[in-house]
């Protein structure tokens, strides 16, 4: 392992992981958060640390890239590493590895370093790539959102309101939670017959707890071996767009 590399092994608990007992998406994306947050507080950048200088990161985007999910019982191990930083952007990649070190995941993820007190972005200080240390192999180079498309075959919309378990240390919806909503609103055709294979996520603007919002899924009938789906969070009050989303079913 690099250097600047972090990693961490996690064994899939029962309720991380679906009718299949395959861990889910979701379950994925906690994981690659909380080795993203241990990588901080190892180097000493850690939540508390940044809450004392109201800093913190916000999540801009995510790319998930799944050849397999692992089962219950099973352990994976995930790999981290700093990317690049750029003004008041950090990106930050990883690997997905199985007991055996086989990889069998791949995402990459885009910060950014925010005043909490003045919410707006901060330019990232020079320490923090000192503390990190940047690695520049990227995990994925092609993006999920730029894939072809084909005719859309169905479209389904539906409601949620921000429960106060939604939100996160930052005081807005968690960035999981943006999915969970997507994948509520996947057709049950595609959702009980296909595996999610990749995805992209892109955060524009914070819920907060009250809001209600739109989760709005549109199938595009692409090949016979896959279906893409268009995702779009909204803001049922102001109708301005919170996240969008590519996800990709095989």
């Amino acid at each position: 392992m690099d250097d600047t590399n972090y990693k961490i092994t996690f064994k899939i608990h029962y309720h991380e992981v679906n009718l299949h007992e395959q861990a889910t998406p979701l379950t994925m994306l906690h994981y690659l958060e909380d080795t993203a947050i241990a990588h901080s507080q190892a180097v000493g950048q850690g939540i508390e640390q940044l809450k004392e200088k109201k800093q913190a990161w916000i999540l801009n985007r995510w790319q998930l890239q799944m050849d397999l999910y692992p089962v219950l019982g099973e352990t994976v191990t995930i790999e981290t590493w700093s990317a690049g930083f750029e003004r008041f952007y950090g990106s930050r990649d990883f690997l997905i590895k199985d007991s055996e070190e086989r990889i069998i995941g791949r995402a990459t993820s885009l910060w950014i370093f925010y005043n909490s007190e003045r919410k707006r972005p901060l330019r990232i200080p020079p320490e923090f790539e000192e503390a990190y240390g940047v690695n520049s192999k990227r995990a994925l180079e092609a993006s999920v959102l730029e894939s072809e498309e084909s005719t859309p075959i169905e479209e389904r919309e539906q409601t949620f309101s921000v429960r106060r378990s939604d939100i996160d240390t930052n005081g807005h919806v968690n960035n999981v939670n943006y999915l969970e909503w997507m994948l509520e609103a996947v057709p049950e055709e595609v959702y009980s017959n296909k595996r999610l294979a990749a995805l992209e996520i892109v955060y524009r603007k914070a819920a907060t707890y009250g809001t209600d919002i739109y989760s709005k899924c549109i199938a595009l009938n692409s090949t016979e071996d896959h279906i893409i789906c268009r995702h779009t969070i909204v803001n049922k009050g102001d109708l301005e767009e919170l996240a969008i989303a590519k996800t990709v079913w095989v």
